[in-house]
């Protein structure tokens, strides 16, 4: 399927499906980062924000219905302020099911303002054989405003010996900083061959990408150094872009790559924030 044909059927996606709009706003205030606006239409929701480290706001994005079809689409989009400070994460992994023939809709849009930061650390979106998923994800960032966060996508169901054997993804990952392009991640896959060609997934059902700013050599070598330790799978690899540091991963085990990632954010985030990693208590439900 060509270009122009994925464009297409992208744009005859039926709208009868839920279409969830999650808005959200962050500001520094007494002190601490608080969620000062909110506003959703359909199925996404956020709890009330939690604070394990005190100032730094902790929000768990939930989408109540569990699963996503043809037709649906969400939209979530984030807004960060100076100062604030906030890590935001989903208590269990997208699900993506069979379709009909319809495209389903992930867009996400965050904006962090200088003197802000947000960590972005969304659990999996698993595809299930025959799912149809276009999704978008612009990463805005100003000033010295610093970001880490991932994007997993699971292409059928490893645990399942479900192979990705018919449906479509097609991602497209975009990072600005002061309102120039400096990353254009994009990944189709419109028929099982990508599955295992060299240049596609070469036989892993996941693939994962890690993006911190702003670095420098030095968090470069010290990832390097930390995956060596490890003993990290030869299929992650990481690059620094101007001060964009990004880390790409294929596997086939979600909790190992997970693992690795998390590992990665243990090493930066001291370096970046000055602070040690403290994980999301939703984890450990």
């Amino acid at each position: 399927m060509n270009t122009e044909a994925v464009k297409q059927e992208t744009n005859l996606s039926s709208s009868t499906g839920w279409q969830a709009h999650l808005e959200l706003g962050f500001a520094h205030i007494n002190s601490r980062t608080q969620l000062k606006h909110s506003r959703h239409i359909g199925p996404l929701r956020v709890q009330r924000a939690f604070y394990p480290e005190r100032n730094l706001a902790h929000i768990y994005i939930l989408h109540p219905p569990g699963g996503v079809v043809g037709g649906d689409q969400l939209h979530i989009t984030l807004d960060i302020a100076p100062k604030a400070q906030v890590l935001c994460t989903t208590p269990g992994s997208g699900k993506f099911y069979l379709s009909a023939g319809k495209w389903a809709l992930l867009e996400q849009t965050l904006r962090i303002k200088s003197g802000a930061s947000l960590e972005w650390f969304p659990q999996e979106n698993i595809l299930f054989s025959g799912a149809r998923l276009r999704a978008r994800t612009r990463i805005e960032l100003e000033g010295d405003a610093v970001f880490i966060g991932w994007d997993i996508s699971c292409l059928g169901r490893p645990s399942s010996h479900e192979r990705f054997e018919h449906g479509a993804f097609d991602s497209r990952l975009t990072l600005y900083h002061n309102q120039q392009l400096l990353l254009v991640e994009g990944q189709r896959v419109l028929d099982k061959q990508a599955l295992d060609a060299a240049a596609g997934l070469r036989g892993q059902p996941m693939q994962a990408t890690l993006l911190a700013f702003p670095c420098t050599g030095e968090h470069l070598k010290q990832v390097q150094n930390q995956l060596v330790i490890s003993g990290a799978s030869p299929l992650i690899a990481a690059t620094l872009i101007d001060d964009l540091l990004v880390i790409r991963a294929l596997g086939n085990n979600s909790e190992l790559l997970k693992q690795q990632l998390t590992e990665i954010w243990r090493t930066l985030r001291p370096m970046l924030l000055d602070r040690s990693v403290v994980l999301p208590r939703i984890w450990a439900t």
